[in-house]
């Protein structure tokens, strides 16, 4: 098989800017999110994994407080808005929300869809296609 050099390369501007995401486990919900790979999330969730390693030493993080520290971060640098659900987006709502550890089935979509947005699709050659 011969993969499509082309199909490997990552569309960084989208990535950045954010782009409208479904999210297949809730019917009629999308976000729009930037990828996971966005350099000043990639920094901040560095130095927050820093900062609660030194809190929490050798014990683990509880999740609760991992899920609200993570949506804190997908607030400020990864989601952009929501449509689908009965609430409009405003940040202060989504603040309130992805902050708070009951609402980790949000914050989990959130992060699914930024993910997805920096996926790629393996393409390959026309003389390998129909060989499959």
């Amino acid at each position: 098989m011969t993969v499509k050099l082309s199909s490997l390369k990552a569309n960084l501007e989208r990535e950045k800017r954010g782009d409208w995401v479904p999210y297949p486990e809730w019917p009629g919900v999308r976000f729009n999110v930037s990828a996971l790979t966005l350099p000043e999330y990639e920094t901040a969730r560095h130095l927050l994994f820093q900062r609660l390693a030194k809190k929490y030493k050798d014990d683990p993080v509880p999740k609760e407080v991992l899920s609200s520290e993570l949506g804190s971060l997908y607030c400020e640098h990864i989601l952009h808005g929501w449509e689908g659900l009965d609430v409009e987006y405003s940040p202060e709502t989504a603040i309130a929300t992805l902050k708070d550890p009951a609402y980790r089935a949000v914050v989990g979509a959130v992060e699914y869809c930024a993910a997805k947005l920096s996926q790629i699709e393996v393409e390959f050659t026309a003389a390998e296609e129909g060989n499959s």
